[in-house]
């Protein structure tokens, strides 16, 4: 079905502010419907579709740059919280994230016509947060620990076998698990490299590999503690971490920078960051207080709007694509 929605001009800046480059403008449009429900992960295949998915089982798609949105629906699953996607090509991938057997991973070869459930979680105790992939074939699955150990699946066969991965770190005391409020925390860097940020216990992480998950590397960073605190978000490409603690005015970020990390301040949010994205110097944050831009890789923070977002994905021209409850999406591109 495609879902004609309008196009507003609403909640995002009109202008970059002064510290900015003088030949870069905003250009910017607001998706939405209203009644339609959150939308938590986004995902922009190599043909340009756009995809979201969100709660109460919704998928939408749009090929023709946001004017039209058509939903993809996946059977049986109203109940289903899709907080993760991935798309290339004709192939996307969907990940639900609940308690026990509300955990799944499901698979479309032909642009969400039809799909295959290809993993249930079975372990009452599991919860996976968000995935991400190297190719078509070759993924990764993060979830909540379970049994003292940090929860990781892999495929090596486009998910017609999703293996629980062996050589993952053990996990903290306190049931170290993640967030899956955008997708997120598990992202796919250059090369062989991947990070997937933790957090719900006393001490946040990042867990690195480079070598497709075979070693890892701990970090600890000092984000705030706690079941509804930690690292929520990472993007390895530019090196950033984010996160927080949910519902207070703490906001944190850190980027490496020459071996050390460096935090960020005054980005105007408050609670957790709960997605984020890079291009070029063009850093954009977003979580249920609104968005906020640094045009100068965090040197200076500018809040480009007051709604709520969960998520926000580039594209790779330099549109970013924010998306969140009431099936909000919109976007901002930087396109010379």
């Amino acid at each position: 079905m495609t879902i004609k929605i309008p196009l507003l001009l609403a909640g995002l800046a009109t202008a970059i502010s002064a510290n900015a480059q003088a030949s870069q403008e905003l250009i910017q449009k607001h998706l939405g419907a209203e009644k339609s429900p959150r939308l938590q992960s986004l995902s922009i295949a190599n043909n340009g579709n756009v995809w979201a998915s969100g709660t109460k089982g919704l998928v939408v798609v749009s090929t023709d740059n946001g004017s039209t949105w058509q939903t993809k629906p996946v059977p049986n699953s109203d109940d289903l919280q899709f907080r993760d996607i991935w798309a290339q090509d004709d192939t996307v991938y969907l990940l639900a994230a609940g308690e026990g057997e509300k955990s799944q991973l499901y698979r479309s070869d032909d642009n969400g016509d039809s799909w295959q459930l290809q993993y249930t979680m079975k372990n009452p105790k599991g919860f996976i947060n968000c995935f991400d992939f190297w190719s078509k074939d070759h993924g990764i699955v993060f979830g909540d620990s379970i049994d003292d150990k940090v929860f990781m699946l892999e495929t090596k066969d486009g998910g017609k076998n999703w293996n629980q991965m062996q050589s993952v770190p053990l996990a903290q005391e306190g049931g170290e698990g993640g967030f899956s409020a955008s997708g997120s925390c598990v992202r796919i860097g250059s090369d062989n490299e991947v990070w997937v940020s933790t957090g719900a216990t006393k001490h946040a992480r990042l867990l690195r590999s480079s070598d497709y998950g075979q070693t890892w590397n701990s970090t600890p960073l000092p984000y705030p503690d706690g079941k509804t605190a930690g690292l929520f978000s990472a993007i390895p490409n530019s090196k950033w971490t984010f996160g927080g603690r949910m519902n207070t005015p703490v906001v944190t970020g850190y980027k490496l920078n020459e071996g050390q990390w460096q935090p960020t301040k005054n980005i105007g949010l408050k609670g957790a960051i709960y997605g984020s994205d890079s291009y070029g110097d063009n850093v954009i944050v977003v979580n249920p207080d609104g968005a906020a831009l640094s045009t100068d890789n965090g040197k200076n923070w500018q809040r480009i709007s007051d709604k709520s977002f969960w998520v926000v994905e580039f594209d790779k021209l330099g549109t970013a694509w924010l998306a969140g409850p009431q099936g909000r999406i919109s976007s901002i591109s930087f396109n010379n």
